[in-house]
């Protein structure tokens, strides 16, 4: 009998230590992945600003946008576009639009975080004016995206996000 059971608390000790090395497996790719994206996210582009800017509203529905001036970038998301390389903005024509793109191009990756506040600032507030009336707006700004890679940030809320975001990151 003793021996028996010596047999099987070795199997479950075996059991446990591929259980063990399993989880230590995925452990080690998480953080591979974690280090690979955080390297590809802070690679500058060379992208030339207006081919992005090109690509990216070619896949968007231009007719309910216009184009926002520098005024209007900083009334909408707080940002002085003199301290950009470039940067543009298409917003609602109307006050019932939903549809808006930002793109800039950073100086600086060090301004990251900054420019993501301000559009997480600026979809918060527009979350805020369509709640509990303009449910279409609203759910096209919950499907809205914040996309940052390297040197570039976009904001993007339209119809067709994905495949503008898709454009955007191809473009780059």
């Amino acid at each position: 009998m003793k021996g028996i059971s010596g047999i099987s608390i070795m199997k479950n000790k075996k059991a446990g230590m591929t259980i063990l090395e399993i989880v230590k497996w995925i452990l080690v790719a998480l953080i591979m992945a974690f280090i690979i994206h955080s390297l590809m996210g802070n690679r500058v582009s060379k992208a030339d600003f207006s081919t992005v800017w090109n690509a990216v509203t070619a896949k968007a529905d231009s007719s309910k946008m216009q184009e926002g001036s520098n005024q209007m970038i900083r009334r909408l998301y707080g940002l002085d576009p003199a301290q950009f390389d470039e940067i543009r903005l298409d917003y609602p024509k109307t006050n019932m639009g939903a549809e808006e793109i930002l793109l800039v191009r950073l100086k600086k990756t060090d301004d990251q975080e900054m420019v993501r506040t301000a559009m997480e600032s600026r979809k918060k507030t527009q979350m805020n004016n369509f709640n509990g009336y303009g449910t279409y707006q609203y759910a096209m700004l919950e499907k809205s995206q914040i996309v940052i890679r390297g040197n570039y940030a976009l904001f993007v809320s339209a119809e067709n996000t994905a495949e503008i975001v898709q454009t955007f990151e191809s473009a780059l």
